[in-house]
């Protein structure tokens, strides 16, 4: 008679990120671009929930003369209209720090100016008019964190998962994806492709865990959101009950992430 024994985890590239309980874990490449594919989904509930929007958007929300200074801002020559409407077309700006100083404008555009996010975030206009030149590659400690939650907010109500007081809406979560379940050693149970409907979870999400999800999810830290996932199906999930999180004994875990959908209601 064969003697079935577990296969050993496979080994995948990792990313290092901070779980809902402050300690560091590592989560799976392919888990979280499975996240951010699943952003693509119209029908899936994470369409909007990203910091990163097209570069349609962006000439509509900043216009050509934004889109032209963004160049100018990364040292690069004043694109023409023509090169304007073959990056609409295609989808993509093919230079990293025009993509990275045209989404900072459009951005604090979307917060309401210059002087709202100043404001917002607790430092002057100068500080703020220098961050989205990228003349200032990050703001201090304090202000990168305030911008961050604001810019999180307004994504979020922008896509709809907010209650009118401001609270996330409630998360009926089901993730399609490769797991294991890591028993102290480098060999685990490999359960391959499974449906988690977090629905059905002994524990539902509480408020706290949704909102994290749903900033991480429009803070594009796509690394985060596979963290919250893994805590709350290795804690609160009817079939892994009984393991413990990141560290000891035992770990549910994510290799790949086919699809997520979330229902906010």
């Amino acid at each position: 008679m064969a003697l079935h024994l577990p296969k050993p985890r496979s080994t995948k590239s990792a990313q290092k990120t901070v779980g809902l309980d402050g300690l560091n874990v590592s989560v799976s490449t392919a888990a979280t671009n499975g996240v951010e594919k699943s952003k693509s989904v119209k029908s899936g509930g994470l369409a909007g929930l990203t910091s990163k929007v097209s570069v349609r958007q962006i000439r509509t929300e900043i216009g050509k003369e934004g889109l032209r200074q963004a160049a100018v801002d990364a040292g690069r020559k004043p694109p023409s209209d023509r090169t304007l409407r073959r990056w609409a077309q295609q989808g993509r700006i093919p230079h990293p720090d025009v993509t990275e100083r045209a989404q900072r404008r459009a951005a604090i555009e979307r917060l309401g100016g210059i002087d709202a996010v100043a404001k917002k975030i607790g430092r002057s206009r100068s500080a703020v008019s220098r961050y989205r030149s990228g003349e200032t590659n990050e703001l201090r400690a304090d202000a990168k964190k305030k911008l961050k939650n604001v810019k999180a907010r307004d994504i979020m109500d922008r896509a709809g998962v907010l209650r009118p007081d401001g609270q996330p809406k409630k998360a009926t979560i089901r993730v399609r994806g490769g797991v294991s379940v890591r028993n102290g050693s480098e060999e685990g149970y490999d359960y391959r492709v499974r449906t988690l409907d977090f629905a059905n979870s002994d524990s539902p999400f509480s408020l706290d865990e949704t909102r994290e999800l749903a900033m991480a999810l429009a803070g594009d830290d796509h690394a985060r959101v596979v963290a919250i996932l893994e805590r709350h199906a290795t804690m609160d999930y009817p079939e892994n009950k009984g393991f413990d999180q990141y560290g000891d004994t035992f770990g549910f875990h994510f290799d790949s992430i086919e699809s997520v959908h979330i229902d906010w209601t």
